[in-house]
Parts: structure tokens; C-alpha cells; sequence
């Protein structure tokens, strides 16, 4: 038992290798001591054990904050709090625990260069599966601690944030396999020479890429991207939907001072959910959606997200919405890749539980797409959660988009590490694609990011504001 104590303790420490802190020494450590433990394991049980308890330390400390959303004020399900913080990391545990058992039934008790490749393989393995299995949840993958040193991250644009993930894992374990095998120094001079090698080559890639990258010049287009502030004990009360869409109208208004220059199009971006459904078949909403891009002195669009009712589905969407300056809709995209259990039910049809929890789910959209704009623009829009999952960020059936637009609301988990790490997703997201990606939140951090993953403005304030990006293509 104080076997399996140490080794949650050095899961817990690699928690700290993710947002907010970044601290990738953190992985290594935990790695390494995951790995010397497997040596040590005597079958493939405890080794499954092992790793078990690695990520149970790991995921429990680093999605901590993932019970936030069921202790907002006047929630009737607080009482799935332990659920919610304990459930998620045993399953999310159980495919390492799976990797570790798949690795004592292969290696044994050998420790040489195919048991320390084999361990690496089968590690990233476990990663890719619980980022796709029963609908994928690919939040924190080892790959996301480079974050903060950009010329490493920009491996992820070769592929993805997995074999960034690959690479990770095999640099965080050579320490300990160098401690532990029994090759010759010779050997192990060799092996570490290539591995700082590969650290070198990496970095040098990586800031190659950087220095290569042009910012566009000779801006046209302009984003106005919102983030109203709203508290989520706040935001669906009946009394306060007029007063909230007042408050995005306001932070919306054309202002001569920002906007000194005109321009070809201006993109007025509004957060997840922003208008409720009856607000969309309000006249005085949709007429004051017209005056406010009216105001501008060219082209203006708002796109939205929004709490859809269609009547004849008798269902409801989680969308992104784009009215142009007549407050016509000239596009709607539906949410198509839902949370589970928070935005619906799995296998509801065969277990009904919505009587018990009071709630029967979104619909599910028909994919991903392009939203093509009337000046050329393109952008991929994703709505929360939808940006965590790599190659899923795009359409590969449309024409390529110019941004990926993401519409989110954090407020559900406060000031807590989940907002932070959204963000580090989104950015390997624009890494991943070579293009911007603007982010609006309700509460959390709204922002554009560049091709190569910095945030050009970032802000994560309390009182409502706005950020001003222009662009060119």
C-alpha cells in the first residue's frame, strides 16, 4: 500500500505539468517514477494497479475544479459533486491502468530499448483511446505541458498534439530508464546524447517556425469579440435575460474612437448561449440587433451563440448563429459533438433517467463546417467543449476556413484551473491548423490567438469587456 501512496503522490505532483502552472520538470519526475514502479512491478495486476493510482493522483488533482459547475448557487444536483470529482478520474484511469498491465504482460521484467519504445508506444496509446472512445475526453494529454515554451509546442503542427504527447512521454521516462536498465555507460551516454539531441532539434524547429511566421499586414477586417461577465447563477433567470442581452448590445456598440479606420467587414462576436431562444423570436431583440449593426459604417455581422427551440423537432440546439446587418440569419451551426450528461443523456433510449435528473438534452448537430461570409471570410465555428479535440477542429468535407471561431462559457467553473487549461487546448488547436482562432467567453478568458500559439490579446477580468482585432487575409 505505501507502494501504490508514493505513486498517487507522483501523480498528483505531474498535475501540476498542466494549466495553470506549466511545470513540466513536474512530468518528468511523475513519469519516471511511474516507470521505475512498472520495473518493479512482480505481475501485470499490480503493475495495472500502478498505473491506476498514478492517474487517479494525477487527473483527480488536475480536474479538481470539474465538480465547479454542480456547486453554482440554486443547482438542485450539488449532491453529485463526489460523483462528479471522483468518477471522472477513475475512468479516465482505467485506460492508463489498462497501457501498464498491456506492458508487464509484454516486457516482463526486461529493461532495455524496446521495453522503454514499447512503454512509450503503449502510454500514448492509452491517450488516444480515452480521447475517442464513448465520445473521447482528450482534456490534459501530456503533449498540452509545453504550452509555455512555444518552439517545443510547434511539433504539434507536424501532426497533432499526439505525437507531441509521444515525445513527451519518451523524454519524461528516459531518466528513469537510464537509471534503471543495465546497459553499458557507453550505452547510456549514447541514448542520453540523443535525447538531448532531440530536445535541441525540437526546440530549433520549433523557433525556425516562429521566426518564419509573417503577421498579415494592411488589416481589413475587424473582430469585436465580447465577453460579458455574466455569473451562472445569473444568466437564465427570467428576469434577467432582457437585462444580459442589454449588457452584449451595449458592449457591442460601434465606437468611433476604436473603429477610426473603416473596414471591409466587421465580425461582432458574442459567447456561448448568449441569446435564449425566446429573445430570437423577440422583435425588439432582432430590431435591436439591426439598429446596433446598422450603426457601423460598413458591413457588420453578429455571430452568436444561442439557445435554439426548433418547433417541429420539438428539440433543442446549442448553436452558433450569424445575423448580418438586416439582423437576418444567414447561418446556423448546431453543436455537434455534446457533453456527456451535461448536454445529453447516453443511451438514453435504453435508460431513461430523464424523469430523474429533470432533463432530456440537446440535439446533436450534423458536424462540423464552414461558414463562408458574403466579403470571403470563412471560419470554422466550434461552441465549447468542441475545442478540445484535435483534427475535429475543421472540417475536412468543406472548403478550408481563414479562423476557427470558438464560442464558449467558463462561468460554470469559476476561477479555477478548467478555464486556463480550455484555453492552452485552443491555442494547440491554432498550432495544430496554421490559423487564428478568436475565442469568446462569458466568464473565463477571452482572446485571439495566432497560427503559432500566442495569445495577441488575452484577458481574463471581472467586469465586462470587449477586445478589438484586426486582420487581413
Amino acid at each position: 500500500m505505501i507502494s501504490l501512496l508514493i505513486i498517487f503522490i507522483a501523480g498528483s505532483f505531474s498535475a501540476l505539468s498542466m494549466a495553470p502552472a506549466n511545470f513540466y520538470p513536474a512530468l518528468f519526475v511523475g513519469l519516471s517514477c511511474l516507470y521505475i514502479s512498472l520495473h518493479r512491478s512482480k505481475t501485470p495486476t499490480s503493475a495495472a494497479l500502478t498505473g491506476l493510482f498514478f492517474s487517479l493522483g494525477y487527473f483527480g488533482f488536475s480536474l479538481s475544479w470539474i465538480g465547479n459547475a454542480l456547486l453554482i448557487e440554486d443547482n438542485p444536483y450539488w449532491w453529485a459533486w463526489p460523483l462528479a470529482v471522483s468518477g471522472l478520474p477513475v475512468i479516465l484511469s482505467i485506460f492508463t491502468a489498462i497501457s501498464c498491465y498491456a506492458y508487464k504482460l509484454i516486457c516482463k521484467n526486461n529493461n532495455n530499448i524496446g521495453t522503454y519504445l514499447t512503454f512509450t508506444i503503449l502510454l500514448t496509446i492509452s491517450e488516444y483511446a480515452r480521447g475517442h472512445l464513448f465520445t473521447g475526453f482528450p482534456w490534459n494529454l501530456y503533449g498540452y505541458t509545453w504550452i509555455d515554451i512555444l518552439p517545443i509546442a510547434q511539433l504539434a503542427s507536424i501532426t497533432d498534439i499526439y505525437l507531441l504527447t509521444f515525445i513527451t512521454i519518451l523524454w519524461s521516462i528516459a531518466p528513469a530508464f537510464l537509471l534503471t536498465s543495465n546497459h553499458p555507460k557507453q550505452v547510456k551516454h549514447i541514448l542520453s546524447a540523443l535525447i538531448i539531441i532531440s530536445l535541441g532539434a525540437s526546440y530549433i524547429y520549433g523557433l525556425t517556425k516562429i521566426n518564419n511566421y509573417a503577421p498579415q499586414s494592411a488589416p481589413i477586417y475587424e473582430a469585436i469579440v465580447i465577453q460579458p461577465n455574466i455569473e451562472q447563477s445569473e444568466k437564465w433567470r427570467l428576469e434577467n435575460r432582457s437585462k444580459n442581452f442589454l449588457k452584449l448590445i451595449e458592449l457591442s456598440k460601434y465606437s468611433t474612437h476604436e473603429n477610426s479606420d473603416d473596414k471591409k467587414a466587421y465580425y461582432i462576436v458574442w459567447p456561448e448561449t448568449s441569446i435564449s431562444h425566446d429573445l430570437l423570436n423577440s422583435k425588439w431583440a432582432i430590431d435591436l440587433i439591426k439598429t446596433t449593426l446598422q450603426a457601423y459604417p460598413n458591413n457588420a455581422y453578429l455571430i452568436t451563440g444561442a439557445l435554439r427551440y426548433d418547433p417541429d423537432k420539438d428539440a433543442y440546439f446549442n448553436s452558433i448563429i450569424t445575423f448580418n446587418n438586416n439582423a437576418e440569419n444567414i447561418h446556423t451551426y448546431n453543436k455537434s459533438h455534446l457533453v456527456p450528461f451535461g448536454e445529453y443523456i447516453p443511451l438514453s433510449n435504453i435508460f431513461n433517467i430523464a424523469p430523474i435528473v429533470g432533463f432530456t438534452g440537446f440535439e446533436k448537430g450534423s458536424g462540423q463546417t464552414t461558414s463562408d461570409m458574403p466579403e470571403g471570410v470563412k471560419f470554422s465555428p466550434l461552441i465549447c467543449y468542441e475545442v478540445i479535440f484535435p483534427n475535429e477542429s475543421i472540417s475536412h468535407k468543406h472548403p478550408r476556413p481563414d479562423i476557427i471561431l470558438n464560442a464558449t462559457n467558463d462561468a460554470w467553473y469559476g476561477n479555477s484551473a478548467g478555464p486556463y487549461q480550455h484555453l492552452v487546448q485552443s491555442k494547440f488547436r491554432a498550432i495544430e491548423t496554421g490559423l487564428h482562432l478568436v475565442r469568446s467567453a462569458n466568464k473565463g478568458i477571452t482572446t485571439v490567438i495566432n497560427p503559432i500559439g500566442q495569445s495577441l490579446q488575452n484577458h481574463n477580468k471581472q467586469e465586462p469587456y470587449r477586445i478589438i482585432h484586426q486582420f487581413n487575409l
